[in-house]
């Protein structure tokens, strides 16, 4: 068992975490934290405390390829997979409002599926987060903030540079896991969290944006059940064996020739979850197949700080369906959890084989 630790971050004042290249007038926010950004903050406290950049203990808790820094959502929740629509008129799980009409999930065909099973209209993707141990959407709260250059000759605002930045909205909760291989190093960076401390990340620190409060909070893992238990209930459900890969957090696939994929290979990337490689087909089902990307961006710290390469990553929530080459394919042992692809050390690639939300979307994970 890998020791986890779990981390809480309050933002003390609006945070912006571009989404996208700067060269806009609308710069847009995520609304989660990454686990690039949460590694950089922890390094940074770890030098602050007096640590040795040159020593051991930094190069394995930051430079190696785990631990794992997971990505930080609010409170800890959940992303929805992609697969997951809802009335366009009446949108939303229906324990949250009386006038919603449900969510349904397109991995498994649903009668009627195409149009509400309540009103008959038009469905659309639920795109966002939800919380598994009620079923329920959750949303960020975020503002815009208009700003404009100054124009430095005359010290007032300069003509046609006006824009605007989405960002995470002061006073809310973001938990993260990270993942460390051996106790003697969890042992070390619960030393670096044993008191609270103020962090500033992303952009517009110098106009006071970008402060969050840190500390170490209780590691709580939803309550997955066994992978095989969920693939016996997809079989039923389907009529016939497949295997489904949902994505956890954003992931990078490349191929042999480091080109970025939109889509995993079974033999090139999934064999970190166990799967028994020659029971399924190697590349996914394209009409099964619920996929959103985005180019990650971001600069290297000092004493670079020189813009890193945009990488295509594709989205947190994003399934793939495999159709199988043999006729009674094995599931692996486990919870069925586990990191794919590239980038893994920062929150990248961890994925889920037979996600219980297309089971059943408005139930409880463990339910």
């Amino acid at each position: 068992m890998i020791p986890t630790l779990g981390l809480r971050l309050t933002t003390e004042s609006p945070v912006l975490l571009a989404a996208g290249s700067p060269a806009h007038n609308l710069i847009e926010g995520l609304d989660f934290i990454p686990g690039n950004t949460l590694r950089g903050l922890l390094a940074q406290r770890y030098l602050d405390l007096g640590g040795d950049p040159a020593g051991d203990t930094f190069r394995e808790l930051f430079l190696a390829p785990i631990p794992r820094y997971g990505f930080a959502t609010l409170n800890g929740v959940q992303f929805l997979p992609r697969s997951a629509w809802t009335c366009k008129y009446h949108p939303g799980f229906t324990k949250q409002d009386g006038e919603n009409h449900g969510v349904n999930d397109r991995v498994i065909p649903s009668e009627g599926q195409g149009h509400c099973q309540k009103c008959g209209k038009t469905l659309e993707p639920l795109v966002g987060f939800y919380d598994p141990a009620d079923a329920r959407e959750c949303r960020v709260r975020t503002r815009l903030i208009t700003r404009t250059a100054v124009d430095p000759r005359l010290g007032t605002a300069a003509g046609g540079q006006l824009y605007s930045q989405r960002v995470i909205a002061e006073g809310q909760t973001f938990k993260a896991s990270i993942e460390v291989p051996t106790a003697d190093l969890a042992e070390q960076l619960g030393e670096i969290l044993s008191r609270s401390f103020i962090a500033g990340i992303g952009t517009g620190r110098s106009r006071g944006q970008g402060w969050v409060r840190v500390e170490e909070t209780p590691y709580l893992e939803p309550a997955w059940r066994a992978a095989r238990e969920r693939f016996d209930e997809f079989q039923k459900k389907l009529g016939n064996p497949m295997l489904v890969v949902t994505l956890l957090s954003d992931a990078i696939f490349v191929d042999e020739y480091f080109r970025d994929l939109t889509a995993p290979s079974l033999k090139t990337h999934l064999a970190p979850l166990r799967i028994n490689l020659s029971d399924w087909q190697d590349l996914p089902n394209r009409e099964k197949t619920f996929v959103s990307t985005r180019i990650v961006h971001g600069f290297d710290g000092e004493p670079l700080g020189l813009p890193r390469t945009p990488r295509l990553a594709v989205c947190a929530g994003s399934v793939f369906c495999f159709e199988p080459k043999v006729s009674s394919p094995v599931a692996p042992s486990g919870n069925g959890v586990g990191w794919i692809g590239e980038n893994q050390g920062e929150g990248f690639g961890r994925a889920i084989l037979w996600h219980p939300f297309h089971l059943k979307p408005e139930g409880r994970i463990g339910s």
